[in-house]
């Protein structure tokens, strides 16, 4: 992917006029780094002004290309038109390089927000499951109307050290972080500290999101378990060898 893409709204043709008519304009005007591949980012324009938003929601920017990637934002001011992403910079994939190359000043094409997860909706005691792309989910349980009292956090992260920061950072608390293996071998721990949720706190509901192949086994294993599907919702946001997930 060229710079070019990366960094600009499209300027021709059927995408730009697309852009045009369904996104908010908007440019960069903070870049802040947390820990290794953590990136807020905060973006401002008029178009983002007046905007009704609920903590829990998405957006998407459009990357060029056909190309956009979803983001939970953190924050939105609506009086001075501004919001706050917290971008994970992990591998080469698209929204990865991007956020890498962006500076204070790029242009940016955003579509929302619009509805994602209803964490109102959680039944407590419930359990969020997810990764680094969860976190402004996290993030947002602070706002609902009952707070992030009764739900659990257990997130699958490349590094506790570098997670713990970026999670005080943005005032996320009492997270259990499982650090990755090879071959996704620490899902086992992860099934086995969600089990003992669900017998020691009682947990009726989940949330789960992030790895698409982690959503799946932790699915199956809470079904068996006793969750019924519909108390469990579920989003993943990416997976291995593939692009374009929500």
């Amino acid at each position: 992917m060229s710079e070019k893409v990366a960094k600009g709204i499209p300027k021709r043709g059927l995408e730009g006029a697309i852009s045009k008519l369904f996104t908010r304009a908007a440019s960069v005007t903070e870049l802040r780094d947390l820990a290794p591949d953590f990136r807020l980012v905060t973006l401002q324009g008029q178009a983002l002004c007046k905007v009704t938003w609920t903590p829990g929601q998405k957006v998407q920017l459009l990357l060029g290309g056909w190309v956009q990637r979803t983001y939970t934002p953190l924050a939105w001011d609506a009086e001075h038109g501004s919001t706050t992403l917290l971008a994970y910079m992990h591998g080469d994939g698209p929204g990865a390089v991007w956020a890498r190359q962006l500076a204070v000043g790029d242009a940016c094409a955003i579509f929302g927000p619009r509805g994602s997860l209803d964490l109102t909706a959680i039944e407590r005691p419930a359990l969020l499951f997810g990764d680094e792309t969860s976190f402004g989910l996290a993030h947002a349980l602070r706002f609902t109307p009952c707070s992030a009292d009764g739900v659990h956090l257990l997130l699958e992260v490349s590094s506790a050290a570098h997670a713990s920061t970026v999670l005080a950072e943005i005032g996320v608390q009492g997270a259990q972080l499982i650090e990755r293996k090879p071959d996704d071998t620490h899902i086992g721990e992860v099934q086995e500290l969600a089990a003992q949720l669900l017998q020691t706190r009682a947990i009726r509901a989940g949330v789960l999101s992030g790895k698409a192949t982690s959503i799946q086994r932790l699915s199956k294993q809470l079904r068996q378990l006793g969750i019924s599907r519909g108390r469990l919702q579920t989003k993943a946001y990416w997976a291995p060898g593939k692009a374009g997930l929500d």
